[in-house]
């Protein structure tokens, strides 16, 4: 009786331990020409949407859906990333890039290109990337990353 107890337990926190630990990335982000490896997929529900977040470093779990603590991280370069709002039928609605080069993050819509190898309610995956390099202000950029990721709850506020 306590094995199955204990089993059930596990199976249930099966996909939370998945999403705390994230996904992979495999790819770059190159900010004003300077590339870093994007290594790191997170994902999260965002209403009926799927947020993505591609790092360079890992991030903790308590940062993700927290605008202000990722810009944070950033602002001190403790990662640089883009992160993405991906709608149910695969497009992606709004864009954010973290860099420590214009304060901790800037805002990019309209630029990201995503092409879906898969999109479940637990996973998403598939290539994020930009088709040229972008101008905002003094930064120059770019990405482009294949990825994988357990899709998590929405992160409590």
């Amino acid at each position: 009786m306590l094995f199955r107890r204990i089993l059930v337990l596990l199976v249930a926190l099966a996909p939370v331990a998945a999403f705390a630990a994230g996904g992979t990335a495999k790819g770059t982000i190159t900010i004003n020409g300077k590339s870093r490896d994007l290594k790191y997929a997170y994902a999260w529900k965002d209403g009926a949407n799927t947020t993505v977040l591609l790092t360079t470093d890992k991030v903790d779990e308590s940062a993700f859906g927290d605008h202000f603590a990722l810009t944070k991280l950033a602002k001190a370069d403790k990662f640089a990333g883009v992160q993405a709002t991906i709608t149910p039928k695969g497009e992606v609605s709004t864009g954010t890039i973290y860099t420590a080069a214009e304060d901790g993050y800037f805002d990019a819509m309209g630029m990201h290109d995503w092409k879906k190898s898969k999109q479940t309610p637990t996973e998403i995956g598939g290539k994020l990337s930009t088709d040229k390099e972008h101008k905002f202000f003094k930064t120059s950029w770019a990405y482009s990353a294949e990825f994988t990721a357990p899709v998590g709850p929405q992160p409590k506020k």
